[in-house]
């Protein structure tokens, strides 16, 4: 009885990250000017976000290496950057998700950004240093975008999580 309860809903969590995963390696469309990726938010950890805040038992740091794993495989990045990212972008959720999961939706929107603003800045002090690239200042807007879709990500991941899940 235990292992129904567990694995009630996992597609709608496989098919969210899935999701994610498709939207963050969609490319943009031709005559798009580069700069406008950086108005892209950053949908995995939003979902990881969103996930382990909601279900802390079922998706946590596992669930984030492996999906940051293939997001690297697949987007031909680095290999681990995502995976660290997303553990880390996990952990700070678990470790404060009963305080998280009590604040409004904007307050959690702010956690999010400050979150995610601190994942962009080690993503970047790994790129640059490693590969040597330039760094632009508008890599930060990725997590302001990021916190501003949050709200929409919250409730409509919520509304899944309600219907199928709970």
């Amino acid at each position: 009885m235990a292992s129904e309860a567990s694995s009630k809903g996992s597609w709608v969590i496989l098919s969210s990250l899935f999701m994610a995963l498709i939207l963050t390696i969609l490319p943009l469309p031709e005559g798009v000017p580069m700069e406008m990726g950086y108005l892209r938010p950053d949908w995995l950890a939003l979902v990881i976000v969103y996930w382990t805040l909601a279900l802390p038992d079922r998706v946590g740091l596992l669930t984030a290496f492996f999906v940051g794993l293939l997001a690297d495989v697949i987007s031909g990045s680095l290999l681990g950057l995502h995976a660290m990212g997303l553990v880390m972008v996990a952990s700070f959720a678990l470790a404060a998700y009963q305080r998280i999961r009590m604040l409004a939706v904007w307050q959690q929107a702010t956690i999010v950004f400050l979150i995610l603003t601190l994942l962009q800045i080690v993503s970047v002090l790994i790129t640059v240093q490693l590969s040597g690239r330039a760094f632009s200042w508008l890599t930060f807007l990725i997590p302001l975008v990021s916190a501003l879709v949050w709200p929409w990500i919250f409730l409509g991941l919520r509304a899944l999580r309600r219907r199928f899940i709970n």
